[in-house]
């Protein structure tokens, strides 16, 4: 099973993290980074996980300019946010790769992944829990078939075969296209009907504001996914104690956290100020909302008392000890 994730250089926690708890449940996996980007501090951090964990961590330089020619419209990403379009060519021994964003956070097994058949799928992926209407339809699609690309089975030999990756650029650069949501809508476009709909908990939102009802919210999550500025190594947010429990266990590998903006604490003020203001006034959405949130502390909790008994058990995370193999299985 081989894992993927890409990055620049501020979102080097995340990478962090996302294969650290990807090792922690799934130890037989192997790991690439697509690197746009990441300084060389942040590249050792990342070649001392591979020694700590006694695990295959394959970086992959990518020219910072790129993807010059290609726009972003969405404030929280960058141009790498199209390092998933390299894989195919840049892995052309695999005929099979999960790709994974790196803000997410495994909380279990994923080897289902690497074995469910894909048929004539280009992907596999999860449908969007909460989508914008206008995307959706101009993608062609309908609530419920428009998924995230933060988490992507991908069928490679597919993918070369009917050159999807070039298709997804040639579509992002015709100006009579635009898109919203970049290569996320490309491949919702260019996939549509061979895509093949995993399970919701395998790429479960941790904004509470993505599911109408309590029971919509995966129970439990296999991976977890900090969707746009909601980025747990920037600000307290639901669920951030799963990502925090497993930054921990790598503490003295992770990059200097960032103290909050001015801006960014007025947008927390208002985001609580909101939140309150709704309950105050009995609003349905608000009282769903809390639901919600009270079903990710439950599970938040839960998980972390498990996943400390088992780290406390192996004992295999002190930077002594770093070449061990499975340390976080």
């Amino acid at each position: 099973m081989l894992i993927i994730t890409g990055s620049d250089d501020n979102y080097v926690p995340g990478v962090l993290v996302l294969i650290a708890s990807a090792a922690f449940h799934n130890p037989q996996a192997r790991f690439a980074v697509l690197d746009m980007g990441i300084k060389a501090e942040n590249r050792a951090r990342i070649d001392r996980l591979a020694r700590r964990l006694g695990i295959e961590i394959r970086r992959h330089e990518v020219s910072d300019g790129c993807f010059d020619h290609l726009t972003i419209k969405r404030a929280h990403l960058s141009r790498s946010t199209y390092l998933r379009l390299l894989i195919p060519d840049m892995f052309p021994d695999e005929e099979r790769v999960i790709y994974m964003d790196c803000d997410m956070v495994v909380m279990g097994d994923l080897s289902p992944l690497d074995r469910v058949d894909l048929g004539d799928s280009f992907v596999g992926a999860v449908p969007c829990p909460s989508p914008d209407p206008v995307e959706v339809a101009a993608c062609g699609h309908d609530t419920g078939t428009y998924v995230n690309a933060g988490l992507l089975v991908m069928n490679l030999p597919l993918w070369r075969e009917e050159k999807l990756a070039e298709r997804c650029i040639a579509l992002l650069t015709d100006p009579s296209r635009p898109l919203l949501s970049e290569d996320q809508s490309a491949v919702n476009i260019l996939a549509r009907g061979r895509i093949l709909h995993l399970d919701l908990a395998y790429n479960t939102y941790s904004d509470p504001s993505s599911y109408d009802r309590v029971e919509d919210f995966p129970h439990p999550p296999v991976v977890l996914h900090y969707v746009v500025n909601n980025k747990p190594w920037n600000i307290p947010i639901p669920l951030a104690d799963i990502w925090n429990f497993h930054a921990a266990q790598i503490a003295d590998l992770m990059p200097p956290r960032k103290k909050l903006t001015l801006r960014r604490r007025l947008s927390l003020w208002n985001r609580d100020r909101k939140l309150v203001m709704g309950r105050t006034m009995r609003r349905h959405k608000y009282r769903n909302r809390d639901q919600v949130i009270q079903a990710m502390r439950r599970i938040e909790a839960d998980y972390i008392a498990i996943a400390t008994r088992g780290a406390s058990l192996r004992g295999r995370m002190s930077p002594a000890g770093e070449p061990q193999a499975g340390s976080l299985a």
